[in-house]
């Protein structure tokens, strides 16, 4: 811990960081709330001639979120400018979220770590940081983390092994903090540093770090943390953010062990989109990273073009898959048509010949839609009430949409149909709801009727599956 806090003194020099006003990037994101500021990533090996500046390469950007408050239970964050009860508070302890997203990479290149830092303005200082000191992530992702009881905290992510490489998406970071009580509000500084490694010949990796060029500073009145007993990030479906009021070991915000028995996190009803690349496991390690970039790149695409904001989409991980949690409240008539022309479109684009790599059959043949370069995907859309637990999404729903997703007529569907990249299937409520009525976009010619049965999980369930073909001049 004393060599951490040594580093960032060195780092920080005693001062604030300059932000120049020429190309600040940093500024531009008004028009984005939940977007604090965008970055470029530069390289810190970059040549310096005697007398002059450096000259720094851009390694890549980055997307740091508005930092959020949430607080914890017992705590009195109501009136902090009153010169009442709260006022006089010694002092709050409130859950802060940093989520940021890392630009993708192209050539082959992946980020091997990242590492945010937090440097906390005042007497704020931290009480318990998530993810914990030496947490490993179900990929694999290994975090180091700094600063209990300090101001300047730093997480360091790393990927697995010496070429792994890690998701650029949907990263966060949060701390518990404790801030006086007479304070108005919360603010300090947030930086990125990464290491990017791209392979070349001989089997080696060339290895860049870069950094973002300036602090970005940040602000959260007080007045604007949610005042609410179980920290409401559950119901914005902002990703990991509602963590673990009792600081995931069991001990509650004033120290005292809780029960076994956490609290169980709300219930809503969201609609659920989850998609899976076919033939993943047949490709070669390159292949499969390319396909990773892909899906992410076609999913994030889908979500514009169907007017959703992707960070307010709870998102999940499954490696050749991925699972969206959309927030309540949507119009699903014009979301739902919305994204499967997104995917079809962003999935016609990855396979045409100028995009798709090169896998031509023996002879000189083209590959057809089928085979091994070209992307197809499956994908399920269900609704029903879902709960954010401490490792993903849960509920009955959840279950059922994977089940249909990974049923054999659903496979069998894709697989029988080389005219198209993707087929989809709706549970049947959903069906029943928007297709059956005919909702612009949703008509039912196409569907046909299945019933799903998977012994082995004791699952029965009736399904709706249809090829979608990307609209014309889409």
């Amino acid at each position: 811990m004393g060599d951490e806090r040594t580093e960032y003194e060195e780092q920080d020099g005693g001062g604030q960081a300059a932000t120049p006003d020429h190309d600040n990037r940093a500024h531009d994101s008004r028009a984005h709330d939940d977007v604090l500021a965008t970055t470029d990533l530069f390289a810190v090996d970059g040549a310096v001639s005697k007398g002059s500046e450096p000259v720094r390469d851009r390694i890549g950007g980055a997307s740091l979120g508005r930092p959020l408050g949430y607080a914890l239970p017992g705590a009195d964050l109501a009136g902090a400018a009153d010169s009442g009860a709260a006022a006089a508070a010694t002092h709050r302890d409130i859950l802060l979220c940093f989520p940021f997203d890392l630009e993708e990479l192209p050539d082959g290149r992946g980020y091997q770590q990242v590492t945010v830092a937090v440097r906390l303005d005042g007497a704020t200082h931290a009480l318990a940081l998530h993810p914990a000191p030496g947490t490993t992530g179900a990929d694999g992702t290994e975090l180091a983390a700094f600063g209990l009881g300090s101001s300047r905290l730093r997480w360091t992510f790393r990927a697995p092994g010496r070429s792994g490489a890690l998701r650029p998406d949907g990263r966060w970071a949060q701390a518990v903090v404790r801030l006086p009580g007479t304070a108005a509000e919360v603010s300090g500084r947030l930086s990125l540093t990464t290491v990017t490694v791209q392979p070349v010949l001989g089997g080696t990796f060339l290895r860049r770090e870069a950094e973002t060029p300036y602090d970005t500073p940040f602000r959260l009145q007080v007045a604007e943390i949610w005042p609410a007993a179980t920290p409401p990030a559950r119901l914005g479906a902002l990703p990991a953010a509602w963590a673990l009021s009792a600081y995931e070991d069991g001990a509650s915000a004033d120290g005292a062990e809780g029960p076994d028995g956490e609290e169980l996190p709300p219930g809503l009803r969201r609609l659920c989109l989850a998609v899976d690349i076919e033939k993943y496991s047949a490709r070669d390690n390159a292949d499969m990273v390319r396909l990773q970039r892909v899906l992410l790149r076609t999913l994030r695409a889908a979500c514009e073009q169907a007017g959703i904001e992707w960070r307010r989409c709870g998102r999940q991980a499954q490696g050749d898959g991925y699972l969206l949690v959309l927030e309540p409240g949507i119009d699903e008539t014009r979301v739902v048509p919305g994204l499967l022309d997104g995917l079809a479109a962003g999935l016609a684009v990855a396979n045409t010949p100028a995009a798709a790599p090169d896998r031509t059959k023996p002879g000189g043949r083209a590959a057809d839609a089928g085979a091994p370069g070209r992307i197809r995907m499956r994908a399920s859309l269900h609704q029903g009430i879902v709960h954010e637990a401490d490792s993903g999404y849960a509920g009955s729903a959840v279950v059922a949409l994977f089940r249909v997703l990974d049923s054999t007529p659903v496979r069998s569907a894709l697989a029988e149909t080389h005219s198209t990249h993707l087929v989809v299937a709706f549970s049947d409520a959903l069906y029943q709801d928007l297709v059956a009525t005919g909702y612009e976009g949703l008509h039912a010619t196409g569907f046909r009727r299945v019933e799903i049965h998977v012994e082995a999980k004791s699952f029965t369930g009736v399904a709706w599956i249809r090829a979608v073909h990307p609209s014309p001049g889409g």
